[in-house]
């Protein structure tokens, strides 16, 4: 088995991206990057990985249209000829990546393989705390899968496009198996995130209600409190000292009442 992790990045130097690498080279056996157009170190960071090959675009493209820009992605990632792709993204853990590899292998009829999508909106040394109201619910989404089927092109939209080109979700099966996003864990960063999704969205690919949501104050957003996995113990500090970074690169405190749900 040949399992490639692809991953389409843009100025993630700062931020998850080599926490991220080094996570995903515990169970991969190759990572394609595809850089668009990134303007800070993000090509050095990736670039010095093992295994880890990057390719850089001339012009930043996702934005403008998230389909092709995923389809680039995906394109080079085909180039290390894998048996299997792990479409995530650079501030992305998936929970339990040697038991994901392990499923892969042991069932290779199975044509793709779906994972429970967190949102993780907090995090501390203790608990991670995975918000739950409205969109922002746990789902499953189809993340691995084989190259050995037919399979089309990443769907043709501007944004909410997916990760998995079109026929890739077929003999579909849940794998148990968590992937925690970080990317909305960090206050500081939410409102420019917010702003860019916005601008590019306004509602026409995603519910405008969801993305009001983003800015929602901590008293109306639901949240419930989960341990670490053990698989991402070792980094969990640096995880929740990135998440926690304020906007001068610092760190800042929240409050908190407990750990139950809220």
């Amino acid at each position: 088995m040949n399992l490639a992790a692809s991953l389409i990045v843009r100025n993630e130097a700062d931020r998850y991206l080599a926490l991220c690498l080094e996570h995903l080279l515990e169970f991969c056996d190759e990572i394609r990057v595809y850089d668009d157009a990134s303007t800070d170190e993000t090509y050095g960071v990736a670039s010095g990985f093992p295994r880890t090959q990057v390719l850089r675009a001339n012009r930043s493209q996702f934005y403008e249209h998230e389909g092709s820009a995923r389809q680039r992605a995906l394109e080079w990632t085909l180039q290390a000829s894998p048996t299997h792709v792990l479409a995530i993204d650079a501030d992305e853990f998936v929970e339990d990546g040697p038991e994901l590899r392990r499923l892969i292998e042991l069932h290779p009829r199975v044509h793709s393989w779906r994972l429970c999508m967190e949102e993780v909106w907090e995090a501390d040394e203790d608990a991670l705390r995975v918000r739950v109201d409205g969109g922002w619910l746990p789902h499953e989404v189809p993340l691995a899968w084989s190259t050995s089927q037919k399979f089309g092109r990443i769907m043709d939209r501007q944004l909410a496009c997916g990760r998995t080109p079109t026929g890739a979700g077929s003999r579909s099966a849940s794998s148990g198996v968590s992937v925690l996003h970080f990317g909305w864990a960090c206050e500081a960063d939410r409102r420019a995130r917010y702003d860019r999704y916005a601008v590019a969205d306004g509602g026409r690919f995603h519910a405008q209600a969801h993305l009001e949501s983003i800015m929602w104050t901590d008293d109306r957003v639901k949240t419930q409190a989960c341990p670490w996995p053990a698989q991402l113990r070792d980094r969990k500090d640096a995880l929740a000292a990135r998440a926690n970074r304020d906007m001068t690169g610092g760190s800042h405190e929240r409050k908190r009442e407990g750990c139950g749900d809220e």
